[in-house]
């Protein structure tokens, strides 16, 4: 058996390893791709346009406006008299954000009352206006907590925050972690996926039939060498996210561990997609069908809080949800075995059932 076994595994490692085109897929997809999405799928917004009608002519409502634009988040482009000038600039798309300053905005600030700004966001794009909405109270609220201590009251409160684990809020580390789990998801579910049916369609399926291989050695030949190759995959991978400026604070013996354990999940779905597929076409149309629902619902896109209940509940069953709560957890918190065993045992338990249910098939296939 173990001649047969090592003549299979082998026979797939040369086949893989004779496919340029293949290896340059996986090499560009864990590294150039991998940088590229981390870098473009930030939900970071800067340069945002910003209008100003300053009704008050005041320092008060000249500092306002200097603290909106001391960073890089808004870009000054024009003052206006009033908001029907400014509104045909919001609907060519010129401006994103105008600030109305009332006339008493000042005299209010000095006598220590309250004072309020009107806010116009260009809406059309939600996100983006999510994003300026945020930023504009952010820095509105900080104008009024420096006032407030240039002009001490009595009592109040004054919260000293301190973000762990990514101290200046980007998101370029959670979408670089992400890439490199759903790198590895894609690659082990397309690559045993088109190599069974590859067999299938040039006829050497049939010709391995007739031989004394048993059915579990010709499984087990079609997922270790996928496997294999998506670990190795992983260090290049490992090497993109480290020049992206991500730590590593957790044991990488236990993120390989981990991994090992979700990539056997992806790799029986490939051979499940395998299975119930006769040609290339189908089997690639399958894995995208199934990949882009879990891809975009295992909280590396969209975070998972966002999504409705019934949704939330329903992903848990995803191995790509728990493996990037891992993942995270591993290179940002410093986490291991003893925070991260739950997503563990429930790798473990998402795996089993997919791994029974996908070699039971081949084998009544077989």
């Amino acid at each position: 058996m173990w001649g047969r076994l090592h003549g299979l595994i082998g026979k797939e490692f040369a086949q893989m390893l004779r496919d340029p085109v293949v290896l340059f897929l996986i090499l560009f997809l864990a590294t150039v791709e991998l940088a590229m999405c981390a870098m473009a799928l930030g939900f970071d917004v800067k340069n945002l346009k910003l209008g100003v009608i300053d009704h008050d002519r005041s320092a008060a409502s000249r500092r306002l406006v200097q603290e909106l634009t001391s960073a890089d988040t808004f870009v000054l482009r024009n003052q206006f008299a009033s908001m029907r000038d400014a509104e045909g600039h919001l609907r060519a798309g010129a401006l994103d954000v105008v600030i109305e300053v009332p006339a008493n905005f000042g005299a209010r600030i000095a006598a220590g009352r309250q004072a309020s700004v009107g806010v116009v966001v260009d809406g059309s794009n939600a996100d983006v206006a999510a994003r300026a909405r945020a930023y504009i109270i952010e820095m509105t609220a900080r104008f009024a907590q420096q006032r407030m201590t240039a002009m001490p009251m009595p009592g109040g409160v004054q919260p000293a925050v301190h973000v762990w684990y990514n101290p200046d809020l980007t998101n370029t580390r959670l979408n670089a972690l992400a890439m490199l789990t759903q790198a590895g998801f894609m690659l082990a579910i397309i690559l045993p996926a088109a190599g069974l049916v590859r067999e299938k369609q040039s006829g050497t399926l049939e010709q391995i039939r007739v031989t004394p291989i048993r059915a579990h050695e010709l499984f087990i030949g079609k997922i270790v060498p996928p496997v294999v190759f998506v670990l190795g995959s992983l260090f290049p991978s490992l090497l993109v996210i480290r020049l992206l400026g991500v730590p590593l604070n957790g044991s990488l013996a236990t993120f390989v561990a981990l991994d090992l354990i979700f990539l056997m999940s992806a790799v029986s779905i490939g051979i499940f997609i395998a299975t119930i597929s006769t040609t290339l076409q189908q089997a690639l149309l399958t894995s995208f069908f199934g990949l882009f629902p879990l891809l975009f619902l295992s909280g590396g896109i969209a975070p998972i809080e966002s999504m409705p209940y019934w949704l939330q509940v329903g992903i848990e069953i995803s191995p790509l949800r728990h493996f990037i709560e891992i993942t995270t957890g591993l290179f940002l918190k410093g986490a291991g075995i003893a925070e991260l065993w739950p997503h563990g045992l429930a790798l473990v338990a998402i795996g089993l059932p997919l791994f029974s249910a996908s070699w039971l098939l081949f084998k009544r296939q077989w």
